[in-house]
């Protein structure tokens, strides 16, 4: 006899279940195998419809391959469509839920004796439309229940037909053939078709039958809502109304993809929840939706994620192990297995032992003392368990949890079980099931089960036996369920469970796993404690790895431990809540001799809370570590004796690494190696960070705890967090309380970087109310609030609730307060490093956080009016942006604040109003603002100002250089260099102002000199006017001259002259002589140009003067006239001589071009072009 004799197959579990076809099944309804989670869908489906109190009428109910949804819901539609309700197969039904829920087995009897049945219509997806699907699907339900209804659109597509058919000269006399043949009447069937009559749908199908050699007629869907609300009025009477059933609705979605309408589908769940039928649509899915749909247009997809959510969602996904509680239902036990069950008693409490040990059950509580894992026999517990598992990851229709334990496929139970004697003790093992569900498996293309089963192949190619019974290859099998079901928390292949769970002695099962791992196929992982499928190269990885281990020394391997492995920190968690912060202690490795060299701190950054030094110290002694000298500042030692074993892990991590680095090398001759090298990588990394975990968490022994020369009893990582909080409080007592994670820290996010300058603007330019401005429960309000009204800095917000304190009852910002203000007494001294304030602050006993330094600083200095900001020496701006970049580089910057004496404020407001009119009063810094005023003034003044020696003093001279030169240190500005001019401020600012009046009347002094020198040269009184002299002159003397050909500037003289506004004052006229005579506006004279003036001036009156006008041309002069009769004559008359080399190439040149033109112009256009020449420069 073989194992079958023990168990009985039930026959309604052998294939999936389809509600389309189920509905008519009565064993459905009596093999209903309940459990508390499908008693509780039950009751919240049936309860909420059959009592007309459901809040929503469109459902979708999820879960998996094998979960039983498929029969659940073949149940739920044949009792609300009381089918059949009145044999045996609701008696046992009832009686199976009663032992769950007596009050929902009640309900449901009452109802199906007492109340109306709803019309459940199971979804045929045959259609790529939905509505085409539910159209169809609800004709077929009306049909099947003879209840005679025809859809508008059945008789409109039905009439196109005949008139189709009708246009074809073949299939018209086909049809006609067929009218007579059936003898129906086409007039009466047309008529009949155009009033909706339902007896000619009947006529018409059998003319369709004949005319398509025997196919159906499925009309198109029509008006989807218009067919459902005919089908509900024509059904009121027998029916309560309709329920919609889409079971593997997103395979449905799978299939169809993009095509389908979603639209159809929110229109049907809205009238569903909204209209007055009592119609409920319900979706099945063996997963959400928008998993199916993620792949799809994201305007799709989007559209799917919104119609899923207006459905409520339930899911079958069980509390408890449904398996425990469905096994002895699907397999029950034969009267043979008593005798079985006496005879291995022992082996059976082996398996019962090791079920329980495993921590993957949820067990049931409705065991009443029953083994729970009998029933499952001759599974193994944990086979039973994979198999729930493994059902749902890679199970499908026709392949699920039923069908193995039922079915008679090959490698299903009861094939596996005839292999079995019953004169030997056995069980099906882990390996069994992936023979049933390797076809599932392969038929992935991608995710996880195909990635397991790529390494399984192969797994299986490096074997050299190939015989289905080898331990070996049923190892692999095992191992491949278990990576399928991706658990390894609860289920790993760890050498006691593939042992226990593959039918085949102990020792063998273990022999074989050695020789897997021999055979470099599967590799254990010792960070795990279980084995991996290995894909091994031709290498011997670990002999190469210890011979390389000797290469690497203790300090390269302490190196790596803080380079790669001290990525966490160590929290002071007491301090830390009461000081509302987030201190860290950084972890550094170090052997004992680290801790005396400066070398060690290269790993933490200049300013840091605590440190946690994890050192190895294999000869450790307390006396050795009592001199606080010689140890790191803030430092937990936390010391491990066992050195040797930590750093062998270590400096095999590195020797794998070399290996790694030089991989490319290696694949020449085996390109595997490099994954094989990543296994082992990973696997090392793995087990150090294992190794560092139970250090830092006290989970290993000979490890002990000193801080300060104190030896500490710690036996967990709450210990350690406790010490670190007593350093913390030793170290930082006087730290201020600023309850705001988001300032609270070094580096802050831009949103809060953005909000601290608009605090800092407050707080910088509102001195009277800085919170004017300010929005309340805004980012920057938040700022001010927690870092200066909370800790009493700022008492100009109300309702700020209790000040912070510090653990001594003192007001949290006395002493940052105190300590910036000694730094304030420092800079009114002189320029002082805002290193020296930042380094304070962020040492013991403050240690500040960047994030608010600022604000504290401009909060202090709001009173001081006078502040600069020194980059390298030069002044800048005192605001909020410079504060900041100031202290992000405080090396680079330094404080000064000025505060002036009586007779400073006085001299500075005195130049204030000398130099008014290029002043901005609403500037942020007043010295710049000054400084810059005074050089717009001198900027503004004449050229001959900024250099004459003549007309201004020696002070004034002396007030040039210094304002030639730029400065950028504003204070010494005002109170040294100026100080060159007078020492005393008060007649220093007297002295500035003369000096401006003298710079500004050196124009006039010019023209007063220009003046003297016109009258000297033209001989004119000093109560005569220049303007009527030079008018005199003109007429009476130099008009008849203006045709001659002087110099330049005499004949530009004369030109001026020839202009001449006689209503000119004496002052413009000197201007205007000026610059015709040097070239040049009097402003940009230096003091020898008016030499140069009188000289020239005085060679123009005289070669006025000497020339004779004649009424004959000279043999030495040339005269050109050019006289067009109605414009004014032009002439002009010049010495005759020798053309220069200058004037002979300008000829040439002249010359060439008129004669490269020849005859193209003629010859009066040539005069025409030359006259013009003369015209323009006469």
């Amino acid at each position: 006899m073989n194992y079958t004799s023990l168990v009985t197959k039930k026959k309604q579990y052998k294939y999936s279940a389809n509600i389309c076809f189920d509905m008519k099944d009565d064993e459905k309804l009596a093999g209903f195998i309940p459990n508390i989670t499908t008693t509780e869908i039950l009751r919240e489906y049936l309860l909420g419809i059959i009592n007309r109190n459901a809040d929503v009428h469109s459902r979708i109910l999820y879960g998996s391959y094998g979960t039983g949804k498929s029969h659940l819901l073949t149940v739920f539609s044949d009792l609300l469509g009381h089918v059949n309700t009145d044999g045996k197969g609701i008696v046992e039904f009832l009686k199976a839920i009663s032992k769950y829920d007596k009050e929902l087995a009640s309900e449901i009897k009452r109802y199906v004796k007492e109340e109306k049945p709803y019309l459940v219509v199971p979804i045929y997806a045959n259609f790529g439309d939905f509505d085409k699907c539910i159209t169809y699907s609800l004709k077929k339900e009306l049909e099947r229940n003879n209840i005679d209804i025809c859809f508008k659109s059945y008789f409109d597509d039905a009439l196109k037909l005949i008139n189709k058919w009708n246009q074809g000269q073949e299939s018209n006399k086909r049809l006609k053939e067929i009218f007579k043949s059936n003898k129906i009447k086409e007039t009466d069937l047309i008529n009949g078709l155009e009033n909706y009559d339902s007896k000619s749908e009947k006529e018409f199908n059998i003319v369709f039958r004949a005319m398509t050699y025997g196919a159906e007629f499925v009309s198109e869907a029509g008006n989807m809502i218009d067919n459902i609300t005919l089908a509900n009025t024509v059904i009121s009477e027998n029916y309560r109304g309709i329920i919609f059933v889409f079971d593997e609705f997103g395979r449905y979605i799978e299939d169809t993809g993009e095509n389908i309408k979603v639209k159809d589908v929110q229109d049907l769940a809205e009238f569903c929840d909204h209209s007055d039928f009592d119609d409920y649509l319900i979706l099945v899915s063996h997963k959400q939706l928008s998993l199916y749909t993620d792949k799809m247009k994201k305007s799709i997809s989007d559209e799917w994620k919104k119609i899923e959510g207006r459905f409520k969602s339930t899911s079958i996904n069980v509390k408890y192990d449904q398996c425990l509680s469905l096994i002895p239902h699907i397999i029950p036990k034969t009267k043979e297995w008593n005798g079985f069950k006496r005879r291995y008693q022992e082996q059976l409490n082996e398996l019962y032992t090791q079920a329980y040990d495993f921590k993957g059950f949820l067990l049931p509580p409705e065991n009443d003392g029953i083994n729970p894992f009998e029933g499952g026999f001759p599974l193994h517990p944990i086979t039973l368990y994979a198999l729930d598992r493994l059902s749902k990851k890679v199970a499908q229709n026709e392949r699920t949890f039923f069908t193995y334990l039922a079915s008679d496929e090959d490698h299903s139970l009861f094939s596996q079980l005839e292999k079995l004697d019953l004169k030997e003790f056995h069980f099906i093992g882990l390996d069994a099931i992936y023979d049933y569900f390797e076809e599932n498996i392969c038929s992935y293309r991608s995710g996880e089960a195909r990635e397991v089963y790529k390494k399984y192949q192969v797994a299986m190619n490096k074997l050299d036996s190939n015989t289905e019974k080898s331990l070996e290859i049923r190892v692999l099998k095992a191992m491949a369920v278990i990576y399928i079901i991706n658990d390894l928390g609860t289920l790993a292949p760890d050498i006691e469970t593939l042992i226990n769970v593959i039918d085949a002695k102990k020792d063998l099962v273990r022999d074989a796993i050695t020789e897997l791992e021999k055979k470099k196929i599967i590799k254990y992982m010792r960070q795990y404690g279980y084995y991996d499928f290995l894909d091994s190269s031709i290498y011997d990885i670990d002999s190469m790895i210890d011979e390389r281990i000797s290469f690497v020394t203790d300090e390269t391997a302490v190196s790596i431990l803080n380079e790669e492995f001290s990525d966490f920190v160590i929290y002071p968690y007491d301090y830390n809540w009461h000081y509302h912060m987030n201190r860290i202690f950084l972890p550094i490795f170090a052997l004992k001799a680290d801790l005396t060299k400066k070398t060690l701190l290269r790993f933490l950054p200049k300013y840091y809370d605590g440190m946690i030094v994890f050192v190895l110290d294999k000869k450790f002694e307390i006396s050795e570590y009592l001199n606080e000298d010689n140890l790191p500042n803030r430092a937990l030692l936390v010391i491990n004796q066992k050195e040797e074993e930590i750093l062998y892990e270590v400096k095999r991590y590195v020797a794998i690494k070399y290996y790694y680095s030089i991989r490319e090398e290696l694949k020449k001759d085996d390109p595997t190696v490099e994954k094989e090298l990543e296994l082992y990588l990973d696997e090392q990394k793995s087990v150090l960070r294992d190794i560092i975990a139970r250090w830092k968490n006290i989970e290993m022994d000979s490890i002990a705890v000193v801080s300060k020369g104190q030896k500490y009893v710690a036996r967990s990582d709450k210990d350690i967090a406790e010490i670190a909080s007593t350093i913390m409080m030793n170290s930082f007592p006087k730290t201020i309380i600023v309850n705001n994670d988001l300032i609270n820290k070094n580096m802050v996010s831009g949103a809060i970087r953005l909000a601290r300058s608009k605090a800092l603007s407050y707080i910088m330019n509102n001195k009277e109310n800085m919170l004017e401005d300010c929005s309340p429960l805004s980012p920057e309000h938040s700022i001010i609030r927690s870092v200066l009204s909370k800790n009493g800095l700022f008492d100009g917000e109300d309702n700020i609730g209790a000040l912070n304190t510090l653990p001594t009852g003192e007001i949290a910002g006395r002493y940052v307060s105190n300590e910036i203000g000694k730094y304030i007494r420092k800079c009114m001294k002189g320029q002082t490093s805002i290193e020296e304030l930042y380094d304070v602050l962020k040492r013991t006993p403050y240690g500040l956080r960047d994030g608010y330094i600022s604000v504290l600083l401009a909060f202090e200095l709001r009173d001081y009016e006078n502040v600069s900001i020194y980059f390298h020496g030069s002044e800048h701006d005192y605001c909020e942006e410079e504060l900041l970049k100031a202290l992000e580089s405080p090396e680079d910057y330094s404080l000064y604040i000025c505060n002036w004496t009586d007779t400073e404020t006085d001299y500075i407001e005195g130049l204030e109003r000398i130099f008014a009119r290029y002043v901005d009063t609403k500037a942020k810094n007043r010295l710049k603002e000054l400084y810059e005023a005074m050089n717009k003034h001198f900027v503004a003044i004449s050229k001959a100002a900024r250099t004459t020696n003549k007309y201004v003093s020696e002070k004034a001279k002396l007030y040039r250089e210094i304002m030639s030169i730029t400065h950028k240190d504003y204070n010494k500005f005002f109170f040294e260099t100026l100080l060159q001019l007078d020492d005393d401020l008060s007649e220093l600012q007297m002295l500035i102002q003369k000096i401006v009046l003298e710079l500004e009347s050196v124009t006039k002094l010019q023209i007063q000199t220009i003046e003297k020198a016109v009258r000297t040269v033209l001989d004119i009184e000093p109560d005569v006017s220049i303007t009527a002299e030079l008018n005199r002159l003109y007429e009476a003397e130099w008009k008849e001259k203006r045709f001659k050909s002087f110099d330049y500037q005499t004949s530009m003289m004369l030109d001026y002259l020839t202009n001449m506004n006689l209503a000119t004052s004496d002052e413009e006229i000197v201007q205007e002589l000026g610059r015709v005579v040097t070239g040049f506006e009097i402003e940009y004279w230096n003091d020898s140009k008016i030499e140069d003036f009188y000289e020239a001036l005085s060679k123009m009156v005289t070669q006025l003067n000497n020339y004779q006008v004649q009424d004959n041309v000279g043999d030495d002069e040339i005269k050109v006239t050019i006289s067009t009769g109605s414009e004014e004559e032009k002439i002009t008359q010049f010495s005759k001589g020798e053309l220069s080399g200058t004037s002979q190439l300008m000829f040439n040149k002249i010359k060439s071009t008129i004669d490269n033109f020849g005859e193209s112009l003629s010859y009066d256009e040539k005069m025409q072009v030359l006259a013009k020449i003369f015209s323009e420069i006469m």
